[in-house]
């Protein structure tokens, strides 16, 4: 275990209260499990089993190393890997302590080969996850070792892997990240279905090297090719997801938009959102309470619109949105709508409380405010400098004509009261 500090990361003795003791359990509990618990005696087959799947789990690994290294360090959550396959198939086949040794050693090899060399990935980490590993195969040892047994023992035998390794990793997490929800920590749905196609293939290699040895090999490219698709999957999000606020960035939010206008068979609206006095904020309570209000109004805004509207950060602490198929006294009252959903917004920071949070916001109607996106979003602009200049925390509409400041000319929303 390592309890050194580094340039890469903090001494895991001050990690938050409850880390220690509980991977302490949790390899207390791997080590003495297979000794208490030694299953079935082994046979020469059990062995060669044994043999045939750590060999094609090194394979595998050095195959994938360069996309599971890029894959490690993009994770933010539970991180699925390509080794439920291997352990899967030995928990269905092999003795409970050749199950667990053979846990311990692909661990073993991934920390060696593949990730000590990446900045977030700490050896003490690993070893939890290797100890995580022993007692996720063991319980589905224990369990598919009771009848029914063929495929219902198989599919209760992925069910228990899942549950047994997803507890036991959240948990940790949770330890780790007191701040961060259960939802978050469960992982998104593309990565429990990953994990799932993980099991299937880990099922399926058992029966293959039980019954047709020869071609195991032929398991192994897929293998390789699932976390490539899944780190394009990644990356794809990572290059269209602002990181700080998980909305679109501009650039993808103005390809979409367009893409929306180019169709657009009625009115679309557009909103622009300032946060208002964000540089106090940012004085007041450092960037890091900037960064989690900019979260927290980029959740409120995409909270309250609908499924199929756009919305990206413009840019700072501006937001804008692209409203579809819908009325102008819609696309107002959606504005106001999300000024008062900012309004109630309180944000808690390393134990500070923020609060007094308020949005400007101006909204621009396509086609009335000009024939192309960028007309729309100066009309948007010039709306919201204008709920700025009359006080902030309110929304002010276009103006029939841009250019012309007249605030009795043209149609404009209500002083909020």
């Amino acid at each position: 275990m390592d309890t050194t500090q580094d340039s890469r990361g903090t001494r895991l003795l001050t990690a938050p209260r409850g880390v220690v003791p509980y991977y302490l359990a949790l390899e207390l509990v791997a080590i003495m499990l297979p000794l208490l618990l030694p299953g079935r005696a082994t046979t020469e087959q059990d062995w060669t089993w044994f043999a045939v799947l750590l060999g094609a789990a090194v394979v595998q690994a050095e195959l994938s190393a360069q996309a599971e290294r890029m894959r490690r360090f993009f994770a933010s959550n539970p991180h699925v890997n390509m080794t439920s396959v291997w352990l899967f198939a030995a928990a269905l086949l092999l003795p409970l302590y050749l199950a667990c040794a053979l846990a311990l050693l692909m661990y073993t090899h991934l920390w060696w080969r593949v990730w000590r060399s990446v900045p977030r990935v700490r050896l003490y980490r690993v070893v939890c996850s290797a100890a995580t590993a022993v007692l996720t195969v063991a319980a589905v040892v224990l369990v598919v070792q009771v009848p029914p047994s063929g495929l219902p023992a198989m599919a209760l035998g992925g069910v228990t892997f899942m549950v047994v390794n997803g507890v036991l990793v959240v948990i940790g997490f949770r330890l780790h990240h007191p701040s961060r929800t259960i939802t978050s920590l469960v992982g998104s749905w593309a990565e429990n279905v990953l994990e799932a196609a993980t099991l299937c293939l880990g099922g399926i290699t058992a029966v293959l090297l039980a019954d047709h040895p020869a071609f195991i090999g032929l398991m192994v490219l897929p293998v390789v090719l699932l976390p490539r698709g899944e780190l394009g999957r990644e990356l794809h999000m990572i290059a269209v997801h602002d990181h700080k606020t998980g909305v679109l960035t501009v650039g993808e939010w103005r390809r979409r938009a367009e893409a929306e206008l180019a169709r657009a068979e009625n009115p679309c609206g557009v909103l622009m959102i300032d946060v208002d006095h964000f540089k106090r904020i940012n004085d007041t309570y450092g960037h890091l309470a900037g960064d989690a209000v900019l979260a927290a109004v980029a959740s409120t805004v995409t909270s309250e619109v609908r499924n199929y509207d756009l919305v990206g950060r413009f840019g700072g602490e501006e937001f804008v949105v692209l409203l579809s198929f819908a009325s102008d006294d819609h696309f107002v009252d959606v504005a106001e709508r999300i000024r008062h959903a900012v309004e109630r917004l309180t944000v808690s920071h390393s134990g500070t409380v923020i609060e007094d949070i308020s949005v400007s916001v101006g909204v621009a109607v396509y086609p009335r405010s000009g024939p192309a996106l960028d007309d729309v979003l100066a009309a948007a602009d010039k709306a919201m400098y204008r709920a700025k200049n009359q006080g902030r925390n309110r929304v002010r509409a276009a103006l029939t004509e841009p250019d012309d400041l007249d605030p009795t000319r043209g149609w404009v929303a209500a002083p909020p009261p």
